[in-house]
């Protein structure tokens, strides 16, 4: 983290001077702008794209700028500025642990209540430190049941335009109060001997689940699929592996995050010597139960640079329904998630017709004009709040996140810092330039049917604009 943030530092105070500079007159790039156009472009509206100067506030590109498109991941910008705003860049999720009577000589009497905050960001290494601590404090055995109150955030799993065949795969999971390794688990297939079952490892191990295991190992190719029942009790993995194989690893999304965490739970009390012979249910929180631990995520500037850097799906809507339930009222739901950033980017000015349903951009309802984004990220370039957090926040060219194997030459590294955005039909790319001039560019390139293309043009003016502006 703070490697990056030096570098960004860099990037943003360090002037490079190259011989090769271009004048900033608006004219010549909007010019400029039509010998790199595709030819699909020049004939469809399926490309917007605007350009402007953060150092001297003028407009260099503006082409169907203030159309409406899918933006894909590029609405984690607006979500990821419009929480740093509302929650406050220190903000953290705080998930707490009630006894429901006395703790005495190592025993929880009443029961054990766990409330959930809607934290995306739990994971098994925190949730085992948890329950170490737990073991520290002398905690050996918990009398009674254990309650799990999910009611921070509605029950409603999947947002509005999510297909129905996404279901399953790792970048759209359910998405719940409760979350535990992004609501995933990852799968480990491994050969034996031909015409013998394969060997399955599943992470984390403390999930327990019933294999269906009808993968062979094979002298073919191999090819496996594997899903989970919607009660998250069987996994069932099919197909063939190939024998030479060192195998094969991929990730999928369990069906109900509560039931998930209070099953990797329960199992990593009990491995650490934890009794509990009760049942783990789900359980609003009695006014007579009692604080006894809690455990808080890590700052909000951080978590969005996760979401920002590896484009994680699940912390983008985590943070719309806590937003819902923060300046609302429980539930927090996406509609009044949504409404509030709605209604905040009105009060600043940014009122262009804008539809935003969701807070990681997964869903083809969401429509914004690259106008708006470009409005998005000149608010958060002139932040005195979190400035410097957001911009480090995005991927950095050629060096890490979904930027990491693009722009990787010498005159581009490090140079351009955005956001990508991928959806079948949909490419999209926002974010800043630093040009070799010392001048910062806020741009937002986002297209809608132009296929292959769009990552060529994308490349072909980004390379443009670095050479831009002499003052």
């Amino acid at each position: 983290m703070i490697t990056i943030r030096i570098l960004i530092f860099l990037i943003f105070s360090i002037v490079s001077v190259s011989p090769k500079v271009f004048s900033a007159d608006s004219n010549y790039y909007q010019q400029k702008l039509y010998t790199i156009l595709p030819d699909k472009a020049a004939h469809h509206e399926n490309l917007g794209v605007y350009v402007k100067s953060l150092t001297t506030g003028k407009t260099l590109i503006k082409y169907n700028y203030k159309m409406p498109f899918i933006p894909a991941s590029n609405n984690k910008v607006i979500t990821s500025f419009a929480a740093l705003n509302l929650l406050g860049k220190s903000y953290r999720y705080k998930t707490s642990f009630y006894s429901g009577g006395e703790i005495t000589n190592g025993l929880v009497y009443g029961g054990l209540y766990v409330k959930a905050s809607g934290d995306p960001t739990i994971d098994l290494e925190r949730l085992e430190s948890i329950v170490t601590d737990f073991s520290d404090k002398g905690i050996k055995e918990i009398k009674g049941n254990i309650y799990l109150d999910d009611t921070i955030f509605d029950g409603l799993e999947y947002g509005k335009g999510w297909k129905d065949d996404w279901r399953g795969d790792y970048y759209c999971p359910p998405i719940g109060s409760f979350t535990l390794n992004y609501n995933t688990i990852d799968i480990k297939i491994t050969p034996t001997s031909v015409g013998k079952p394969a060997r399955i490892e599943i992470f984390p191990e403390a999930f327990r689940v019933k294999i269906v295991n009808n993968a062979d190992t094979s002298k073919h190719s191999s090819m496996l699929s594997a899903r989970l029942d919607k009660k998250d009790e069987y996994l069932t993995v099919s197909g063939r592996i190939n024998y030479r194989s060192s195998g094969q690893r991929f990730t999928i999304s369990i069906n109900d995050p509560t039931e998930y965490f209070a099953n990797v739970f329960s199992h990593l009390l009990k491995a650490h010597g934890i009794k509990f012979d009760g049942k783990v249910l789900r359980g609003k929180i009695p006014k007579w139960a009692n604080e006894f631990y809690s455990s808080d995520s890590e700052p909000l500037y951080d978590i969005i640079t996760d979401f920002h850097k590896d484009s994680i799906n699940i912390i983008g809507e985590a943070l719309i329904k806590t937003i819902g339930a923060k300046f609302g009222k429980e539930p927090g739901t996406w509609e009044k998630g949504t409404r509030v950033v709605l209604d905040y980017l009105k009060s600043i000015g940014i009122d262009e017709d804008i539809k935003y349903v969701d807070g990681s951009g997964l869903s083809k309802y969401n429509h914004v004009s690259p106008y708006t984004i470009v409005s998005v990220l000149s608010n958060a370039y002139s932040s005195k709040l979190f400035s410097k957090e957001f911009i480090s926040s995005l991927p950095i060219g050629g060096v890490d996140g979904t930027l990491k194997k693009r722009f990787r030459e010498s005159d581009l590294r490090g140079k351009i810092i955005a956001k990508t955005g991928y959806l079948n039909g949909v490419r999209a790319l926002s974010g800043f330039v630093n040009t070799n001039s010392g001048d910062v560019l806020a741009f937002s390139i986002i297209s809608n049917g132009l296929g292959w293309k769009a990552k060529a043009f994308q490349n072909d003016l980004l390379r443009l604009l670095v050479d831009c502006c002499k003052k």
